[in-house]
């Protein structure tokens, strides 16, 4: 069994014996305001300063002073960690919505998913790169629903989401990678990068005679003994906690 690195998540860890497997690539899977990226920031917040693990958070979505401002509220400094040398922002927003439809101008005079066209290959050494200079121990990408707005191609973007989650594993350090449900409820299907990464983890806010609980599910963790019950957790000035004895809606 591979060495457990403790998520940072009150409560998390009871569901998967201590902790994500070491070196293992992670999915949380979550509708708009679940919490996604709440999630894999204090997994990287507390990996530094409770760990001495330090972390890179690749922003596929949005601007380091947003994060930086956003992640401020749960009393997470990540400047002060950036200053310390235990965190690097990347920002690979190029990659992002905006940039996506600048370049639909020019998408058909390549149709080479590398160079040009998805400065994958690029993100993939600098993230190399920064890794090896602060010993990063931990990874966030967020999100990966941003390259699905990059490709309209289905083969090109399930090519890219293929190169990006093989490249993250061989690093061998604990990554976690955010994406979007496609609908709410119960009853759905996987997604293909499901089946790619070493675990999955669902959060949905779920709804039930006029009352609305935020659910978190361990579908996946291979290297670890999981409880897959859907269990509550909450949103408060801390970060995410989650209630792995507590039962939904008040259920007994």
């Amino acid at each position: 069994m591979p060495e457990n690195v403790p998520t940072g998540i009150q409560g998390l860890d009871e569901l998967i014996s201590g902790g994500f497997p070491k070196g293992r690539t992670i999915l949380v899977v979550g509708g708009p305001g679940t919490g996604k990226t709440i999630f894999a920031a204090q997994f990287l917040y507390k990996g530094i300063y409770e760990h001495k693990e330090p972390g890179i958070y690749v922003s596929l979505d949005e601007s380091k002073d947003h994060f930086f401002s956003e992640m401020k509220q749960f009393g997470w400094d990540f400047k002060k960690a950036e200053d310390e040398g235990h965190f690097v922002f990347i920002d690979a927003t190029r990659i992002s919505r905006v940039s996506m439809l600048k370049e639909k101008l020019y998408a058909e005079e390549t149709k080479s998913l590398r160079g040009k066209h998805l400065p994958i290959d690029g993100l993939l050494e600098e993230l190399q790169a920064k890794a090896g200079l602060i010993g990063a121990k931990r990874i966030v990408v967020d999100t990966l629903a941003s390259l699905f707005y990059r490709f309209t191609d289905p083969t090109e973007r399930r090519t890219a989401v293929v190169d990006l989650i093989e490249s993250l594993s061989d690093l061998r350090i604990t990554t976690i990678i955010t994406t979007e449900l496609g609908h709410l409820g119960l009853e759905r299907s996987a997604l293909e990068e499901e089946y790619l990464v070493h675990g999955v983890i669902m959060m949905q806010t779920l709804f039930s005679g006029g009352t609305t609980t935020r659910a978190l599910q361990v579908e996946k963790m291979r290297g670890a003994k999981a409880n897959p019950n859907l269990v509550p957790y909450a949103i408060n000035k801390s970060g995410i906690e989650v209630f792995p004895n507590m039962a939904l809606f008040g259920e007994r």
